[in-house]
């Protein structure tokens, strides 16, 4: 996996120094991740490179959130991305450790976790351009820890539970039973830009999710570009930028989106979990919005900006242009990670787009946003 992680995701160049790390909503890596990070060490170890980490406290971070500490937290995002942006500028890699705490945040109230999300996005949302736009190479991948397994196999015994979360990731990742897993991804990201290489042949006007309580119908720009996960950075170096992927995807017009979503699998956002989601667009907006769980921070989360209630990119999955699906992808209902919920089912998302995904110089239709939040949907593709 470490190999993957590297090779693939990152594509770590000779002695280019790594920094790992997990920004979003654990500011840091857990600590149960260290069997990842002392692998990674390995492989980096290899190439000449080393490694840094920025760790995480998650109860310090849950108690900060509690006692409403913003200017602690502020200090605390400030501190983290300087060191990002300090590391980015030295040329060093980035990967993020994603998903060991899944529900660190849980319970706290829905206003009090939008404004600390704000806090965070309005620190760490510049820095996310520069990478967007290839700055240098970065990844994210799952991180199993034994709190996200006893969410995930909470029907195993316990002392089963963690064996099969790294299953799944294995699986996820390739690395399970495969002979050379690097060489493995090479052929499969290459199925991947095949597949948008026709699409963007295609040249299509509209897209149609319809299935269980879903019927949606949405636009797509002339310009428009259908992208897989691997991109290359402004030195020339192509990476991934979030392991596994199964995906390709574009940014729609934002005010094009007609229609009713349900959503398929529960979503885990800002440390807790919305289930149950339900939402109404006419002319692009969210007009009609529920959850069965969550329902508070769902509406906090669409009123965030002017951008927040509008969809920012549609995705296809490989299965769906024939490729054989992966036996980890039907293995859950939920993994309670959004890489492996958004790359199980086809989706949409809220907020920001990816503004590679338009060729045009006047990006009007193309959403902005602070968030992004990926919609797992159980639905037929219709693509014209």
């Amino acid at each position: 996996m470490a190999d993957v992680l590297v090779r693939v995701g990152v594509n770590l160049q000779p002695r280019q120094p790594l920094l790992i790390s997990e920004p979003y909503e654990q500011q840091g890596v857990a600590r149960s991740a260290e069997v990842i990070v002392e692998a990674v060490r390995h492989a980096a170890d290899d190439l000449g490179s080393s490694v840094e980490v920025i760790w995480s406290d998650g109860a310090a971070l849950r108690a900060m959130l509690e006692r409403d500490d913003r200017i602690a937290f502020q200090q605390l995002v400030r501190g983290n991305v300087r060191r990002l942006q300090q590391h980015v500028e030295a040329g060093g890699a980035l990967m993020f450790l994603t998903g060991s705490q899944p529900r660190v945040l849980a319970g706290l109230p829905a206003e009090r976790l939008t404004i600390f999300n704000e806090i965070n996005w309005r620190q760490l949302g510049p820095l996310v351009q520069q990478l967007v736009h290839g700055a240098t190479q970065w990844t994210l991948a799952p991180a199993p820890s034994p709190t996200w397994a006893a969410l995930t196999f909470a029907d195993l015994p316990g002392e089963e539970r963690l064996t099969a979360l790294w299953r799944v990731v294995f699986d996820a990742l390739r690395v399970d039973g495969a002979d050379d897993a690097v060489d493995a991804w090479r052929a499969h990201l290459a199925g991947l830009e095949q597949h948008a290489a026709r699409l963007n042949s295609q040249r299509a006007h509209t897209i149609h999710y319809e299935g269980d309580g879903t019927d949606l119908t949405i636009d797509l720009p002339r310009r428009h570009h259908w992208c897989t996960a691997q991109l290359t950075s402004a030195a020339g170096v192509p990476f991934v930028v979030n392991l596994p992927t199964e995906e390709i995807f574009t940014a729609p017009d934002r005010s094009s989106a007609e229609g009713v979503v349900r959503v398929a699998r529960p979503v885990v956002h800002a440390g807790t979990t919305l289930d149950g989601i339900e939402l109404e667009f006419r002319r692009g907006r969210v007009v009609r919005s529920s959850a069965r769980t969550g329902g508070e921070l769902l509406a906090q989360l669409l009123a965030t900006d002017d951008g927040a209630d509008r969809l920012g990119e549609v995705a296809l999955l490989a299965s769906e242009f024939g490729a054989a699906p992966r036996d980890w992808q039907s293995a859950r209902p939920l993994f309670h990670h959004p890489l492996l919920d958004e790359n199980a089912a086809c989706h949409v998302a809220l907020g920001e787009a990816y503004p590679f995904c338009h060729r045009g110089w006047w990006k009007r239709a193309v959403n902005r946003s602070l968030i992004h939040v990926d919609l797992p949907l159980a639905a037929r593709v219709a693509v014209r």
